[in-house]
This record gives structure tokens, C-alpha cells and sequence, in this order.
């Protein structure tokens, strides 16, 4: 008997950190249930009024933005400074980033290359928008959680950032078109993982990354975008235009909305569920796969989506209805199932 890989996998009481920061107040305690709309923090927070490319702005290459860099993390800066300036090669001109209004600065991003100048700071409440458990709570650090949830792997990820293993903030799907996306048309996607569908460019990568957004997850990326890009970046399928199905953009998509979890350490994306179940019990060997949605990794049809019409009586060939409208018998280790 064959164990089922599913491209999304269900998994009760996982646990993850919801970070605290400096001014957070917990409101939870440990042992608390949590519920959609339980107010778990009260954040003292700023949004970004502006995020500059750092080696764009002034012509420079990433690894030596620091050196150009005239300002200082944390501080207050009014219209008109200069916030970076690179000399020309002959001395004679010099290229200057003016900062456009009042604001904090802030270097979180600057590994990646993005500087960002902060506006007024803000308070609002985090409410909870799952089920779940306080395990612990620590007031300094993070908020630990106990919830279900739907783990999707990457088949790579970019390097940590700020020796971090982990990003946490709402999922947000901008990747249901068929059309590969240069730019969106949302002034911003502070602290949210972004899905972009089939395939990332790097001109929405930049936009994105300008717009706020911690984690952007894609299909397919350029291999060479990949390598060179370091910003946290995470590829399901592969490098190149490769093919994707629209039904696997769509479940992807399906999880719009969830507080999501990247996991450096594991690879994997985790989408925490609306409903906790305590004793859930999820058997992982063959069951009701007839009507289920696959993906095949066999060499004959790589990339093909079918459905599941038949399991061969030794349970390790499953029939599948493709979607050009053939059937053919396959492995079901070479398969991955869509559907969850």
C-alpha cells in the first residue's frame, strides 16, 4: 500500500509563534480558546508611507548599499534630507535619495535592498481569524499557538532573513489570472504573503516588495531571478515557464484570507484553519480517492491534471481521466493529489 502526497496536507495541533513586539500588549493568556474575532494583541504599529530600491534609486550594487547609506535605523528624518548619496565614478556628479515627506526610517529590509521610511505610529487590535489553543505566552516575544492547519511544500526557498525561521501575516492571492503580472494595482501589502499564481517576474517582485509585502510564493520563477533576487521568496513547482493547471493556481488561491505560516527550517508554507480539531485523525493511506484531483511527476505526462475514475485492486495503480479526455493507468507514487 502507497501512502497519498498531497499537494496540500491536513495536520491537527500544529503549533506556531505569533510574534510580539516592542509596545504589543498580549490580551490572551495561556490555556485561552481562541475563536474567529478573539483579540489576541494590541500593536503599536506604522505604516509605510514609502519603500525605496535602495540600488535603484542611486545606481548601486546590493551587496554595498551600506556604504552609501547616510541615515541611521530609527531615525527621525524631515522632508528634504538625504537619505543615501553614491558618488559618480570621476567625482563630479553624485546621485541622491531625498527623502519625500517626514517619517522613521527603518532597515528591517535593507538586506533585500529596500529601505523604508515610516509615517505616525498607529495602535489597532489583532484578532484571531481561526480556531485554536494559547500554549504559551510570552510577552517579550511571541504568542505560542496550538491550531489545525493545511501545510503546502516548497520545492525551494530563499535564504532567512534577519535570522529569522519563520514569517507569519494574512495570505492574499493576486495569481488567478492566466496572464503573467508586472505590477498590481493595490497601494500596499504590509506584513501579507502573496501568492502571484503561475509564474513571478521580477518588475511585480520589486513592486511588491515596495508595497510592503513580507513573503511573495509562486509557481515558477527564472532560475537566475531566483538566485540573484535575495529577498524571501518561495517556488511550488520549478524554475523556468514551466506549465501549471489552473486547478492548482486555484486551490492555491482557495486559501486567500488564512494567516499563514513560512517555515524556513521545513520548507513549507502552513495555512491555519478556521476549525480546531483536537483528535482529528487523518489516515494517510489509500481512501476515497475516486473523483480526487492529481498532478502527475511521471516523465510521460509531467504537469497533467486529472481525475481519479478507478484504484487498481493491488492499490498502488490508481486510473486517472486527464483533462485532454484520455485515461491511463499510473503509479500513484508518481502522483500528487490536489485536492485536500
Amino acid at each position: 500500500m502507497i501512502l497519498k502526497h498531497r499537494l496540500l496536507e491536513k495536520y491537527s495541533n500544529y503549533q506556531f509563534k505569533i510574534p510580539v513586539g516592542r509596545g504589543d500588549k498580549v490580551l490572551v493568556e495561556e490555556n485561552d480558546i481562541v475563536k474567529v474575532g478573539t483579540e489576541l494583541l494590541r500593536k503599536k504599529t506604522s505604516t509605510i508611507t514609502y519603500s525605496f530600491y535602495i540600488p535603484d534609486q542611486i545606481g548601486c550594487p546590493i551587496e554595498r548599499i551600506k556604504e552609501y547609506i547616510t541615515c541611521m535605523d530609527g531615525q527621525f528624518v524631515d522632508a528634504g534630507e538625504v537619505l543615501a548619496e553614491k558618488p559618480s565614478m570621476s567625482g563630479l556628479t553624485v546621485k541622491k535619495l531625498i527623502s519625500p515627506s517626514a517619517g522613521v526610517i527603518d532597515m528591517s529590509r535593507l538586506e533585500g535592498g529596500y529601505l523604508d521610511l515610516f509615517g505616525e505610529e498607529k495602535e489597532y487590535i489583532l484578532k484571531s481569524t481561526f480556531e485554536g489553543v494559547v500554549s504559551n505566552v510570552n510577552t517579550l516575544d511571541s504568542i505560542t499557538v496550538k491550531a489545525s492547519s493545511i501545510a503546502l511544500d516548497l520545492l525551494a526557498i530563499s535564504k532567512k532573513q534577519n535570522d529569522t525561521n519563520y514569517i507569519t501575516g494574512d495570505f492574499v492571492s493576486i495569481g488567478n489570472s492566466k496572464d503573467v503580472i508586472l505590477r498590481t494595482d493595490e497601494r500596499t501589502f504590509e506584513d501579507k504573503i502573496v501568492f502571484v499564481g503561475k509564474h513571478l517576474h521580477p518588475e511585480l517582485l520589486q513592486d511588491l516588495f515596495e508595497k510592503g509585502a513580507k513573503f511573495v510564493l509562486t509557481y515558477s520563477m527564472n532560475y537566475p531571478d531566483f538566485r540573484n533576487q535575495g529577498l524571501p521568496v518561495g517556488v511550488i513547482g520549478g524554475f523556468g515557464e514551466m506549465y501549471s493547471s489552473d486547478e492548482i493556481v486555484e486551490t492555491i488561491s482557495s486559501m486567500n484570507g488564512k494567516f499563514a505560516i513560512v517555515d524556513f527550517d521545513e520548507s513549507q508554507i502552513f495555512f491555519v484553519t478556521e476549525k480546531y480539531q483536537k483528535d482529528e485523525s487523518q489516515s494517510l493511506f489509500v481512501h476515497n480517492l475516486i473523483g480526487k484531483q492529481i498532478i502527475s511527476h511521471s516523465l510521460g505526462n509531467y504537469g497533467m491534471v486529472g481525475e481519479v475514475v478507478g484504484v487498481e485492486d493491488d492499490d498502488i495503480y490508481i486510473t486517472v481521466q486527464w483533462g485532454n479526455g484520455s485515461r491511463s493507468i499510473i503509479n500513484m507514487g508518481s502522483v500528487e493529489f490536489i485536492s485536500y
